[in-house]
């Protein structure tokens, strides 16, 4: 495997398992925004959330304002309810022994990210180096290139997690490489479509493939 000197690691979905609590806050946004389409499953989530975010919506008659004025509720009803959300504990126990700097980029306020990830007792004030969150109003590619410059990381030395076609689009952008989990809020099966560098299947999977960035035994 390549070796990298920069994990970007997207929130929702692959460290919070979220995913039911956004589809129920999808469905409830239904009342203003009718002509989206009822979400139930993740293979429901490809439909709505596809290509790039501020995109996704388009299909289903919403301009650019609505879109925005969606994602801002859907963001705040998800801050609001981050105290119901466990996080994935095998991922993040694999992320502590994780020799890489480790920087979350995210659509969820930062006030979220912590308030799950404190759930963990493997979490600690350096667990993560940085988190670019909604607050920052910015696309995640802007993000990206905004914490490459912070670390002074060149863009072939960052490895990008995910777990939606629109992280694959955003990478493309940078560019930078991105491996894509396919137990998040898009399935593996979809995600291979858009031709991400590595796809990683379960959680049990990723915990494996973090390895490759931890430190090696001594002998």
């Amino acid at each position: 495997m390549k070796s990298y000197r920069l994990l970007f690691l997207d929130f929702d979905g692959v460290i919070s398992d979220s995913v039911n609590i956004c589809m129920e806050e999808i469905n409830r946004l239904r009342e203003k925004f009718p002509s989206i389409p009822e979400v139930r499953t993740r293979e429901d989530m490809t439909n709505v959330y596809s290509v790039e975010l501020r995109h996704s919506l388009y299909p289903f008659g919403l301009n650019d304002e609505e879109t925005r004025e969606f994602f801002d509720w859907h963001s705040k009803a998800m801050n609001q309810r981050a105290t119901e959300v466990e996080p994935f504990h095998e991922v993040v126990r694999a992320l502590a022994f994780c020799s890489l700097p480790k920087v979350v980029i995210t659509s969820s306020y930062s006030e979220a990210v912590y308030t799950i990830l404190r759930k963990c007792e493997e979490f600690h004030e350096h667990f993560i180096q940085s988190v670019y969150g909604k607050e920052q109003h910015k696309t995640k590619t802007e993000k990206i290139r905004s914490a490459l410059e912070l670390f002074r990381v060149d863009m072939t030395e960052a490895l990008y997690i995910g777990d939606l076609a629109s992280d694959v689009l955003y990478c493309k952008d940078v560019p930078v490489d991105i491996a894509c989990v396919g137990y998040g809020y898009h399935p593996a099966s979809y995600l291979r479509k858009f031709s991400p560098e590595y796809i990683i299947e379960t959680v049990k999977d990723f915990a494996e493939f973090l390895q490759n960035f931890s430190p090696k035994p001594q002998p």
